[in-house]
């Protein structure tokens, strides 16, 4: 009977030891860096493949930006935590997407293309195209 007395409290305090850890983590206030996790909330990882910064890990501030559509595509604004750049994330209006990969016929053409422009541009010995009026 002695144990049962022990072990029927016992259950009881952890219980109410258990309810009250999770009272404190659904009324916790949200923050930057949380410190249950120490992950911060809100921010985007990104792999840059930008020529400049290509492979360079970005971090998007998502806790703020504009959103807009131009019809074919959404339009997500947000601003690298970093540089303080504002960076455009577009998505295609309704439907399914993929994103290209290296070995895609679009993505070898824009590189040619591209290839092509700075050829033009070493040749020119100039790094930027104006338009005569």
């Amino acid at each position: 009977m002695n144990w049962y007395k022990v072990l029927k409290r016992s259950t009881i305090v952890l219980s109410i030891f258990y309810i009250g850890i999770l009272c404190a983590q659904v009324t916790a206030p949200e923050c930057e860096a949380c410190p249950v996790c120490e992950e911060p909330t809100n921010i985007w990882y990104k792999i840059s493949t930008d020529n400049l910064t290509y492979g360079n890990k970005i971090r998007l501030d998502m806790s703020k930006g504009k959103s807009f559509s131009d019809g074919m595509y959404n339009y997500i604004m947000v601003q690298d935590l970093d540089t303080k750049e504002i960076v455009y994330i577009a998505f295609p209006n309704g439907g399914d997407w993929v994103a290209f990969s290296k070995q895609d016929s679009i993505y070898l053409e824009m590189e040619e293309d591209i290839n092509d422009l700075q050829k033009y541009l070493d040749s020119k010995k100039s790094q930027v195209i104006r338009k005569k009026h």
